[in-house]
């Protein structure tokens, strides 16, 4: 029987973290296709329908390849690294626990790059590099032309840009933390941000303070996605809001990512739920 991750108990939170790398509805892809009748925007159909059926072609195909190989390479490396706002006693992390557990999975960063490449994103903004994974699926896209990523700790933030200058020499890599990079950032950006992923500080109110900080540089079509919408009962609260923030268009729960589309002048988004 399906369960409903809004539903669960705090205490069954552990379990939903496990579960929502792939919790979609059955028949998802011909939901998908219901959807697309009901008007969502065409942009939306590759990414949701690789979560369903996930082919690929050949060049995407190669971008997945490029990219895991670099994650294999962080994976062999002996570093210890710190992460910032880490939720347990020790904050540091092997290498192989960054890129298999701290990471984006491929198959999720498959869909970063697909979203990335339908949308035909050129300014992406993304706050938390980890070791850049994320990052180097969505800077792999043919059409995006400038790439910035935040990242706290400085060991991080060495080793992500190392791995995203491997996909991107369009790649910007700042050491700090998301306010303070964003006070001298956000100023130079007016109505250019294509694509913003909030991958960092998983709580309820972070997560709503630095979306409030962005939408003033967002355009209308501009592409919102927030990472672990059902890790934690502050993410799932956080998400509650945001599914029917003012300014979307269109809100959709697909497992791990919730996704936002942005348009000003919405007073009510189209909400849709493909996960369970």
């Amino acid at each position: 029987m399906a369960v409903q991750l809004s539903h669960l108990s705090s205490s069954l939170l552990p379990l939903a973290r496990k579960l929502h790398r792939r919790v979609m509805v059955p028949l998802g892809k011909y939901r998908v296709r219901q959807i697309g009748k009901e008007g969502l925007p065409l942009s939306f159909h590759r990414p949701l329908q690789f979560l369903f059926a996930p082919k690929l072609s050949g060049d995407e195909q190669k971008v997945v390849d490029q990219v895991e190989a670099i994650r294999a390479k962080v994976a062999e490396r002996p570093d210890l690294f710190p992460v910032a706002f880490a939720d347990t006693a020790d904050p540091t992390r092997t290498a192989a626990q960054i890129a298999y557990r701290s990471s984006v999975t491929p198959e999720w960063g498959t869909f970063l790059y697909l979203c990335a490449e339908s949308f035909r994103v050129k300014t992406i903004l993304e706050l938390g590099s980890c070791a850049g994974i994320s990052g180097c699926y969505l800077a792999s896209s043919k059409y995006c032309t400038s790439f910035t990523t935040i990242e706290k700790s400085s060991p991080l933030a060495s080793l992500a840009e190392a791995n995203v200058r491997q996909i991107s020499s369009n790649a910007t890599v700042i050491n700090a933390l998301f306010d303070d990079a964003l006070d001298d950032l956000l100023p130079s950006i007016n109505h250019a941000i294509d694509l913003a992923y909030i991958d960092g500080h998983h709580q309820y109110e972070p997560t709503l303070h630095y979306l409030r900080r962005l939408t003033p540089h967002l355009r209308k079509g501009s592409l919102v996605v927030f990472d672990d919408i059902h890790w934690s009962q502050g993410m799932w609260e956080a998400w509650k809001m945001l599914r029917a923030w003012k300014g979307f268009s269109y809100t959709i729960d697909v497992g791990r990512f919730g996704l936002g589309l942005w348009d000003e002048s919405v007073a009510q988004p189209t909400t849709y739920n493909l996960a369970w």
